[in-house]
């Protein structure tokens, strides 16, 4: 496993965290991103590669700064 799997990994733990935190479900989510809950699913596992844009609006609907996104 290489380094940037390894925080793809965490990455995506940190948004399942604060995703829960807020009270939101995984489809709830997904919905309100406009993606699947299959594709938040595998951004959650690190199995997947979120777009840019795709993280801004994590950080707009979760109401959190991309920092905290990022603070693993």
């Amino acid at each position: 496993m290489s380094i940037n799997d390894e925080k793809l990994k965490l990455l995506g733990r940190q948004v399942k965290k604060i995703r829960k935190s807020k009270g939101l479900s995984q489809l709830n989510l997904s919905v309100k991103l406009g993606i699947t809950r299959e594709h938040l699913s595998k951004i959650e596992r690190g199995a997947a590669y979120p777009s840019v844009k795709v993280l801004f609006d994590i950080t707009d609907i979760l109401k959190v700064s991309f920092k905290d996104l990022a603070d693993f």
